[in-house]
């Protein structure tokens, strides 16, 4: 039991997507944030399966994408393996309209999949995506996480880890006791922007912008507070607020953002 995370149920409405990501920590992305580093172990404690279940059947739209479907593995006996071989292309992960498996949401279908190879390495040709619902249509889902070893703190910071060179490290371990690292999720169905709320009471301050699905990583201190705004529009959501080493905020479908019990914690 201590590694499998929560069940989450999922619910899309007309027009609604996920866009094309990872189940697991792909480190390589992260060669300067310490925090990813000791959370994920070095990467042996992340997500090695998914199990993902339809609760209603959805005439139009909707499927699970596998948009790698069919594609080689690259060096598959390498704990970090290639990128790139022969066969193999990184797809445009904000669309369904490609080659690939698309498995359509049926009442009472289970999908399986491992986001790990038996060498102990993510596999890429895990990418996935919840493609578009369609008119007038709702797709009630859910999914559940099992992880490779069960929950725990983070690791600690381990100067001559063999996955820094592996993965690239280029960062250097961070000692400031105020730092603090928050995340943020984009679930809704627009692109937002992170704006930083100054102590002076100042304007906000633009940092990033978030789309659909997609997530923004800042570098920040404790009590340090923010929001999100729908692009092009006046639109805010309520307070986040930066506690801990590291903090993740959802924004969900209604425009709220929720942080995830325990995140501050990992």
């Amino acid at each position: 039991p201590g590694n499998n995370e929560p069940v989450q149920l999922l619910r899309y409405d007309e027009g609604q997507y996920y866009h094309g990501h990872m189940d697991w920590t792909e480190l390589s992305f992260y060669d300067d944030q310490p925090d990813i580093w000791k959370k994920s172990h070095f990467g042996y404690f992340d997500r090695l399966a998914t199990v993902f279940w339809y609760l209603n059947d959805v005439a139009e739209g909707g499927e699970t994408f596998f948009p790698k479907h069919g594609q080689p593995i690259c060096d598959p006996e390498s704990k970090r393996g290639a990128y790139q071989c022969p066969g193999t292309f990184d797809p445009d992960m904000k669309t369904c309209d490609m080659a690939g498996l698309k498995v359509p949401p049926k009442r009472g279908s289970v999908v399986l999949w491992y986001n790990y190879l038996a060498s102990g390495r993510g596999d890429r040709n895990s990418l996935h995506a919840g493609c578009p619902v369609g008119k007038n249509l709702t797709k009630w889902s859910a999914n559940k996480w099992v992880r490779t070893k069960p929950h725990g703190p983070a690791a600690p910071w381990i100067e001559n880890h063999p996955a820094l060179k592996r993965f690239g490290w280029k960062g250097s371990q961070k000692n400031n006791p105020a730092e603090c690292q928050i995340i943020f999720e984009n679930k809704y169905t627009s692109s937002v922007e992170v704006l930083w709320l100054p102590p002076s009471k100042g304007d906000p301050l633009l940092l990033s912008e978030v789309p659909p699905g997609g997530r923004s990583s800042q570098n920040s201190f404790k009590k340090h507070k923010f929001v999100l705004r729908e692009k092009g529009t006046d639109r805010l959501s309520n307070e986040a607020v930066c506690r801990g080493d590291l903090v993740l905020f959802v924004l969900d479908e209604h425009f709220r953002l929720n942080e995830q019990v325990g995140s501050h914690e990992l």
